[in-house]
């Protein structure tokens, strides 16, 4: 809770009375106390400078602060409020509070729980608390701080409700408590206590009435130091005798990594609760904290529906084509109609990728599309030596890219590259991720290049972090989805961006012409030329533990793993196809029995290139793009040679389970188990970052490369979900647990 949970209370004596009654009531008894899970909400980072956008306030119910097995769930429900306004929240009734910089401040209720909306406005105060440093509130007593250690206190007279009366009963007061307060790192309440982190120590004030008999005001009485030593700069209290922290890193595999403890003493509870959560945590906390019933699986709102059956045998995998050595294809215009007559030139970038002076590509074979803009090439019966041992050090998949090129009737220069692969052993099939990838249709776009021929790579270091690639390699979400087709390596294209306009004409229809064949006798050749490499950790894998369960992500052996490519002839990049790499590794990386609660990506180091291409007829260039591709596993010296990647559990679930298809869902019986160790991954988008490109990757299931799950042996169902089919499907991708 960086701003939200902030504010203390004037200690007017450094000892406070020995018989005294609290500002609010007393904690029930533990044999009474029935709450074992807290709201608690995420005031989530601006995504924008522009002071007249949103922010998005997310919630999630911490289930079982004080347990060894705490989850902060993903309630799945937001709400969005001006990123000018303060956010609050305190006393266990579901009432939130929003500061706004007009001067107002505005009561909701929170009644997701039921089925309503997260900010249900309940009434609207003229109070100005926008220049607030802190504020504070356990439902009853506001603590209004300023930054130079002053506070007023409000009292609010319907606090179960938040409609009665604000009233200030405190004007400016000061103390060294106050001010200690304003400069800490954080502050929050929890009944009527204060407390607040600076410097990783924790202490605390009691707010008690001044006057025993009105309790008309109240103020903070001593103060004691409970914890020291905290490893964050924001905590909160879900409750009495709980503490949870949130650290921050520079590293987005690990920031926002949330822990629990207990006080009196401290001792820490959970050091792993979860990862990636970033911005400002308030707690809802309410008066008593209990622990949940150890059988009972984490849910919000209405208990799920427990009807379905339980896992079944092995997966059936998607059907995979047989071994061919026939590679097929289909360009077609911008508008999706087909490009006719154009030649194809397929290569083999595998021979020579290792290269670091310029090469010619190494042919395989030529054709030329049909009057519907398909192509088909079968490979020769003996492959060239250099081409075959390409093949061979794949794990028998050749990797092969197809280029169309032409020129459109108003002179544009267009071409389009496929990345395909071609399998023509059945034991390479069987190793493969989903065998033989062709038949793919490839759009032809603009190539823009200058009068030479030439087109400048606008990669700057300077301008990377402004890229949609580096956004997304920079924050701890995972996308939601595949990165987009197009985007720059210089910032954020527009939504609306259109390649097929050149000079402010769309092109996408015109048609397109086979190249003029070069005057003179020379030959053409397309010229390869690294222009850089580097490794980067790229993710091929997840695996996800609920309630009672423990993850594991096994990668062995080999690679079994697709990385998508992307080309540049136009000045920004498109995602297009795939490159397989299935090489020996002879290792075993990966995660084993983590949990519970635990979902986390994997990811392994593979080696990138990105490469100037030039296609060169009688010594003139005719056409220059640049792709970027994956290499080979490669570890980096002194480097881990695989780690886990960012936190994924916001897709497990009640919420997650409770929207996703009935059809989709199994469960586990006590102590059973259940693995994906057939058909493929999803593409899991973000996978890697490049130079300013994003791209997806996805991995194949086999013996060696497989997500499992383990249940425990408490009694009650255990349910995993698949993401397109069910976990006996072949068909899921990858799948969730409850």
């Amino acid at each position: 809770m960086t701003w939200t949970a902030c504010a203390v209370l004037v200690a007017g004596a450094a000892i406070a009375p020995q018989v005294i009654t609290p500002a609010q009531p007393a904690a029930a008894a533990d044999g009474d106390c029935t709450t074992y899970s807290v709201p608690t909400y995420v005031w989530e980072p601006a995504t924008t400078a522009n002071i007249a956008s949103k922010r998005v306030l997310r919630k999630y119910m911490e289930w079982g602060p004080k347990s060894t097995d705490a989850v902060l769930l993903d309630t799945l429900n937001t709400a969005s409020l001006p990123m000018t306004s303060k956010v609050f929240t305190g006393g266990g009734d579901g009432i939130l509070y929003e500061a706004t910089i007009n001067g107002q401040v505005k009561a909701y209720k929170d009644n997701t729980a039921t089925g309503g909306n997260l900010l249900t406005p309940v009434k609207t105060y003229s109070l100005d608390w926008s220049s607030a440093k802190r504020i504070l509130t356990n439902g009853q007593w506001f603590l209004v701080f300023a930054s130079d250690g002053t506070m007023d206190v409000y009292k609010q007279s319907s606090p179960t409700t938040g409609d009665g009366t604000l009233t200030r009963v405190i004007d400016g007061t000061k103390s060294s408590i106050t001010t200690a307060i304003s400069a800490s790192d954080d502050a929050w309440m929890v009944n009527s206590t204060v407390q607040w982190l600076k410097d990783g120590t924790v202490q605390q004030s009691v707010l008690l009435p001044v006057n025993l008999t009105t309790s008309s005001t109240v103020r903070l009485w001593g103060t004691t130091e409970i914890a020291t030593g905290v490893d964050a700069t924001q905590a909160w209290a879900p409750g009495p005798g709980a503490l949870s922290t949130q650290s921050v890193t520079a590293d987005p595999d690990t920031t926002g990594q949330v822990r629990t403890y207990t006080t009196g003493p401290w001792t820490q509870v959970d050091d792993d609760v979860r990862a990636g959560i970033v911005g400002e945590v308030m707690a809802d906390a309410g008066p008593c904290l209990t622990a949940p019933d150890p059988s009972v699986a984490p849910w919000f709102g209405t208990p799920p529906d427990d009807a379905g059956d339980p896992v079944a045998g092995e997966p059936t995998a998607d059907t995979i084509a047989s071994p061919s050595p026939t590679v097929t294809g289909t360009f077609t215009l911008g508008n999706g109609q087909p490009a006719p007559g154009l030649p194809v030139t397929v290569t083999a970038p595998d021979v020579g990728i290792d290269a670091t002076s310029e090469t010619k590509e190494t042919v395989v074979g030529t054709t030329t599309t049909g009057a519907d803009g398909s192509w088909s090439l079968t490979l020769p019966g003996t492959l060239p030596a250099a081409v075959q041992q390409a093949k061979d050090d794949n794990g028998g998949v050749l990797n092969l890219e197809a280029v169309a090129m032409g020129t459109t009737t108003g002179g544009v220069r267009m071409l389009a590259v496929d990345s395909l692969s071609a399998i023509t052993d059945q034991a390479a099939v069987d190793a493969s991720i989903a065998g033989p990838d062709n038949g793919h249709s490839v759009k032809l776009i603009p190539n823009t290049v200058d009068s030479d021929g030439n087109l400048k790579d606008s990669f700057a270091a300077g301008t990377e972090a402004q890229t949609y690639a580096a956004r997304v390699e920079n924050s701890p979400a995972v996308p939601d989805g595949e990165d987009p087709q197009w985007q720059s390596d210089t910032g954020t294209l527009p939504a609306d961006y259109d390649p097929y306009l050149i000079d402010g004409k769309n092109v996408s229809a015109e048609t397109v012409r086979a190249p003029v064949t070069p005057m003179g006798s020379g030959t053409c050749d397309t010229i390869r030329l690294p222009v850089s490499s580097k490794i980067k950790y790229t993710v091929v894998g997840e695996s996800h533990a609920g309630w009672d369960a423990k993850a594991t992500f096994e990668y062995e052996s080999s690679m079994n793993t697709s990385v998508e490519t992307a080309i540049k002839s136009n000045g920004n990049w498109t995602l297009g196809g795939s490159k397989e790499v299935s090489h020996s590794v002879g290792i075993s990386v990966g995660y084993t029995n983590k949990g519970p609660h635990y979902a986390k990506q994997y990811k392994v180091p593979i080696e990138y290139v990105k490469i100037k291409n030039q296609y060169i007829c009688s010594g003139s260039v005719r056409s220059t793009w640049y792709k970027i591709e994956p290499k080979r596993y490669k570890a980096p010296g002194g480097g881990a040679l695989g780690k886990v990647g960012k936190d994924v559990s916001g897709r497990d679930g009640s919420a997650n389970f409770n929207r996703s298809k009935k059809a989709y869902r199994n469960y586990l019986e006590p102590g059973g188990n259940a693995q994906l160790s057939r058909g493929k991954s999803v593409k899991f988008g973000g996978a890697v970052s490049f130079y300013g490109v994003s791209m997806g990757a996805k991995t194949g299931y086999d013996s060696n490369h497989k997500q499992k799950i383990t249940a425990g042996n408490k009694s009650g169902k255990h349910w995993v979900w698949g993401k397109n089919g069910s976990v006996s499907s072949g068909k899921a991708g990858v799948f969730y647990s409850k």
